[in-house]
């Protein structure tokens, strides 16, 4: 319990810290002093905020005289300032408010129809969230693991299907300068994309408005690629995928399948995924599911009776080297 209760407190004092921009003023040493004039806050709490981060390995110290200065380590410099491109504070705010919700948990045992959002406001507002995670952990590996396909470096012509920020559509665009790439989704999540497309001034990108459950999402395609999205299991969506693949294309599928429920954090997890309902999304009882999902062996199966080759099953924790352990990424040719 004492473990619980440090890690609790640990995560309200990182929680204070975003908001206060505390790293921000902390990429040259500083004292307690200091930062107590700069934010305005107690002195003493000061002084033992900043022990405990650097107990924590975010900041390193030196003491001259009787004083003792701070910095941030160059992690902290490259996951918690605001200004740096590979900040996660967009990523931080979402446990921020998950905490929130178990704060609320009695509220929700006893709202049985459970809080419900729209799926045309639920995944913009999670766009930039997964942008930033994409880009500190998973885009690189991706990029470079499917770069070394002969089907990759030959294409012409991608889709990122359900491609939200559209990340992977523009790392492959610049890996592969030949390639016109589409970012399929939501009306409101393309308004997103758009400007990922005009912030990382991606020439060869274009956005395609629509749902993929009931619209037609195109032809001719020598790569589909899909990361995490609520079809990526789907039998109905691998169908059109295949339709809308060259021969000879490849099908990049990236997203969880769990096995089983392991134990407390599984629980937990699938819990928290069962506090909200997104109106338009038929979500299954554990985390990452949706109605119609196969698992993996069984989506293997029907890919193979719909005419993909399985070229291989990507581990995406091994790929890492950290992670989640149902994380997999398959990749099929027509």
């Amino acid at each position: 319990m004492d473990e619980s209760y440090s890690k609790v407190r640990i995560l309200c004092l990182l929680k204070t810290a975003v908001h206060l921009d505390l790293f921000d003023f902390l990429e040259n040493f500083k004292s307690a002093q200091e930062l107590s004039s700069r934010l305005e806050i107690d002195l003493t709490l000061t002084e033992y905020l900043l022990k405990v981060f650097r107990e924590l390995d975010l900041l390193e110290d030196k003491i001259e005289g009787n004083t003792n200065y701070y910095k941030n380590k160059e992690v902290t410099n490259i996951y918690l300032k605001k200004n740096s491109e590979y900040n996660i504070i967009n990523s931080l705010q979402y446990y921020f408010d998950d905490v929130k919700s178990w704060e609320n948990l009695e509220s929700i045992l006893k709202n049985q129809q459970g809080f419900h959002s729209d799926i045309h406001t639920f995944f913009p507002e999670v766009i930039n969230r997964m942008a930033d995670e994409c880009k500190c952990w998973e885009l690189p590996k991706i990029l470079n693991e499917i770069s070394k396909y002969k089907e990759f470096k030959n294409a012409r012509k991608l889709l990122d299907l359900a491609g939200g920020h559209g990340l992977y559509a523009i790392g492959f665009s610049m890996l592969n300068q030949d390639i016109k790439s589409y970012v399929f989704d939501l009306i409101p999540v393309i308004k997103q994309t758009d400007k990922f497309i005009k912030k990382y001034k991606a020439k060869n990108v274009f956005t395609i408005a629509g749902d993929f459950y009931n619209d037609d999402i195109g032809m001719d395609y020598d790569v589909i690629f899909a990361s995490y999205n609520p079809g990526g299991k789907n039998p109905q969506i691998a169908k059109k995928v295949y339709a809308a693949l060259r021969k000879g294309g490849l099908f990049v599928d990236k997203q969880f399948f769990l096995k089983k429920e392991n134990g407390l954090d599984d629980y937990l997890n699938n819990m928290e995924w069962n506090f909200s309902k997104t109106k338009g999304l038929k979500k299954g009882m554990v985390r990452f599911t949706f109605k119609g999902d196969l698992d993996l062996d069984s989506y293997l199966k029907y890919l193979k009776e719909l005419g993909f080759e399985i070229l291989d099953t990507v581990s995406i924790q091994q790929l890492l080297g950290f992670g989640c352990p149902s994380a997999k990424m398959i990749i099929a040719k027509k």
